[in-house]
C-alpha cells in the first residue's frame, strides 16, 4: 500500500512519525508492525472495527487514525488506560467547541444522545499498546446505514470542524498525555475524572456475556473499574467490567 510519511514533535518533545494511507483495511493491523510513536491515518478502512469484531463504518470525511504506545511495566500497568485515553480525548472534543461531549462506557465519544467517536485499545505484544480512534466529521455512517441516524452523528453538526491536519495533532495530542498521565495517575485519576462527567444517574440496559440483560440507573465506576448501579428499588449493584458486551443508554421517547 502507497502511503505519505512525515515527523510530528508532540507539545511533550516526543517525534512521532505519521503515516498516511489514502485506503486502509484496519490502521490498527498495520500499527501492529510499527514501532512505538508511529500514528497510522487512513481515508477510508474497508475493515474498520470496533469491540468484539463488529464492524465500524469508516468511509471517507472521518478521521480513522491509530497509534503504537510504548507499555512498559506488564500488561496490569495498563489495565485501564482505555479510560485515561478516553477522558482525554473528551477533554480534546470540549476544547475544539463541543460543550455536550461525553464519555458512554466503555468506548464511545458522544455528541448529546448520539456517537461522535469510537475507541478501540489493543495489546498485541508485551510493551506495546495500539490505540484505535474514528472521528466522524463530515461523513454520514447514516447514508449506508439508516438506522444509525437515530444514533449517530459528526462534527459537522456541531460546529465548523477543524480541519483534517489539526485534528490529527490535536488526537495526537491527547494520546500523548493519556499516555504520561496513566504512568503518573493511573486508573484511579481517569476513574475520578470521569465520575465527575456522571454525576447524574443515567438509565441503561447491560447485555452481560452470559446472556442475560441487566437494567438500572449508571452512577460510575468504582475505584477497579467495575460498574456501579442502582437497581429498581435504590439499591447499589456492583457490575464487573468483563462481564459486559454492550452498554446501552434508555433515552427518553
Amino acid at each position: 500500500m502507497n502511503f505519505e510519511e512525515e515527523n510530528y514533535l508532540s507539545e511533550d518533545g516526543q517525534v512521532w512519525t505519521l503515516r498516511h494511507y489514502p485506503c486502509a483495511g484496519s490502521t490498527n493491523d498495520i500499527c501492529r508492525n510499527l514501532p512505538a510513536w508511529t500514528a497510522v491515518r487512513a481515508d477510508s478502512q474497508n475493515k474498520g472495527r470496533g469491540r468484539f469484531g463488529r464492524s465500524f463504518v469508516s468511509e471517507k470525511g472521518g478521521l480513522w487514525i491509530s497509534a503504537t504506545l510504548p507499555a512498559t511495566g506488564g500488561h496490569e500497568s495498563w489495565a485501564g488506560f482505555s479510560l485515561r485515553v478516553g477522558a482525554c480525548l473528551l477533554r480534546y472534543l470540549k476544547s475544539i467547541g463541543i460543550p455536550s461531549a461525553r464519555l458512554r462506557w466503555p468506548n464511545d465519544l458522544m455528541c448529546g444522545s448520539r456517537k461522535v467517536a469510537g475507541l478501540l485499545i489493543e495489546q498485541p505484544s508485551t510493551g506495546m499498546l495500539i490505540v484505535g480512534f474514528g472521528l466522524n466529521i463530515s461523513n454520514e455512517p447514516w447514508s449506508q446505514d439508516a438506522s444509525l441516524r437515530a444514533t449517530a452523528t459528526n462534527l459537522a453538526e456541531w460546529i465548523v470542524p477543524p480541519d483534517i491536519m489539526a485534528l490529527t495533532h490535536g488526537v495526537i495530542e491527547a494520546i500523548s498525555k493519556a499516555h504520561r498521565e496513566m504512568q503518573t495517575g493511573g486508573m484511579a485519576a481517569a476513574i475520578q475524572e470521569l465520575n465527575r462527567t456522571w454525576e447524574v444517574p443515567s438509565p441503561v440496559e447491560l447485555h452481560l456475556s452470559t446472556g442475560k440483560l441487566l437494567s438500572g440507573l449508571f452512577t460510575g465506576l468504582d475505584a477497579e473499574g467495575h460498574l456501579k448501579l442502582l437497581d429498581q428499588s435504590g439499591s447499589p449493584l456492583r457490575v464487573e467490567h468483563h462481564s459486559v458486551e454492550k452498554l446501552r443508554e434508555i433515552l427518553p421517547s
